[in-house]
């Protein structure tokens, strides 16, 4: 294997660890496969993990997220994530539309990977109390490879550090484009009003493209993303301005699968007077011992008015087994902005971003957590 470094003040063997795990991912595709960025609030990020949740609540919504990954090692993963969808329940079979767009900078930016890409929706209305909904994501996505902010090993002196060129010939380029696919559906039910279910399923990387910088064929495998929670509200909410709020459980889980990777996730939030708190915990397998995380999670619901709201969330993840500590903790903000009266056509008069009406087709209309 080829030995790649890059000269820093921080701890040599956990720079030698980070900027290997990452180029080999690229120098030998042959015998190890990327994995796609992961959030710890997935929930706060829906349309990433399954883009049937476009439209699945009224009004337009707009999410920010940030990750910082791994702090503990030099050239640690930063991951950026903005989503756009607004809902749309004028036109029969009409869910939602929204828009998306990723960055991920890795090894202090050696490499960075781009996605935007353009979400539609279809509702399926099934009974009174539930619906069904398809989602499906175009995008185009960019991975770029800065060889400049390489050391190679070659060119190291034992005393003198960084003095010789390399004869590493390079990649056949530095720059990869191609489209990308995914497909989801969920399944939402509301059996009464203290109780809203969804159950979810979504499969990414449909035509497994190729994402070589060299002349052989590495391609992305497919991701496999399967989810359930529950909205329970246990009082009733009297209004974002009253004083009695109400108080409502989230509990979920997330599996996804990817290659050789398969990680489970579970947790709970809770929401009371504005404000959200969670505990999430996830692990590769189903055994403690394994690699595994635990976040805390804490966020603010700052209410405009009764249909417009900001909220903003921050969570914590820390490593359970000992053998992962050197990594480092792993921080992620997230900023959401709802705003319930605004659709794509209002019934009567009006159009683009126009209030939409406050009668629905829809059968039922879950609320957002």
């Amino acid at each position: 294997m080829i030995e790649i470094i890059q000269t820093t003040k921080r701890s040599p063997f956990a720079l030698l660890l980070t900027m290997v795990f990452l180029v080999s991912m690229f120098l030998f595709p042959t015998t190890s496969k990327s994995q796609d960025l992961d959030f710890s609030q997935y929930y706060n990020n829906p349309t990433y993990y399954n883009p049937a949740y476009v439209g699945l609540t009224m009004g337009l919504k707009s999410r920010l997220n940030y990750r910082r990954q791994w702090t503990g090692l030099s050239g640690d993963y930063h991951s950026y994530s903005f989503s756009a969808d607004i809902a749309e329940r004028s036109l029969p079979g009409a869910g939602g539309i929204g828009i998306i767009a990723n960055q991920s900078l890795a090894g202090k930016g050696v490499l960075k990977t781009n996605t935007i890409g353009i979400m539609p929706s279809v509702r399926i209305p099934i009974s009174k109390n539930a619906i069904f909904q398809l989602g499906a994501l175009a995008s185009v996505v960019t991975q770029q490879l800065n060889w400049d902010n390489l050391v190679f090993s070659d060119q190291l002196d034992p005393r003198w550090g960084n003095i010789y060129p390399t004869n590493f010939p390079g990649a056949a380029r530095d720059k990869v484009s191609f489209p990308d696919f995914s497909f989801g559906g969920i399944f939402q039910f509301k059996p009464s009003d203290d109780l809203e279910g969804t159950i979810g399923a979504a499969v990414h990387h449909l035509t497994t493209p190729n994402q070589s910088f060299f002349e052989v064929n590495a391609k992305l495998p497919r991701k496999y993303v399967y989810n359930l929670d529950f909205i329970i509200t246990i009082r009733e909410d009297q209004g974002y301005y009253s004083k009695r709020q109400g108080f409502k459980l989230n509990p979920g889980m997330m599996v996804q699968h990817q290659s050789s990777m398969l990680l489970y996730t579970m947790g709970m939030n809770i929401y009371m007077s504005n404000v959200y708190l969670g505990i999430w915990y996830r692990n590769q397998t189903l055994e403690y011992d394994e690699f595994s995380t635990f976040t805390a999670m804490a966020g603010l619901n700052i209410p405009f008015n009764e249909q417009w709201r900001m909220k903003v969330m921050y969570s914590y993840e820390m490593n359970i087994n000992s053998n992962q500590n050197f990594t480092g903790p792993s921080h992620e903000i997230s900023l959401i902005f709802e705003f319930d009266d605004i659709g794509l056509i209002q019934k009567r008069s009006g159009g683009f971003m126009a209030p939409s009406s406050k009668r629905s087709n829809s059968p039922i209309e879950c609320s957002p957590f």
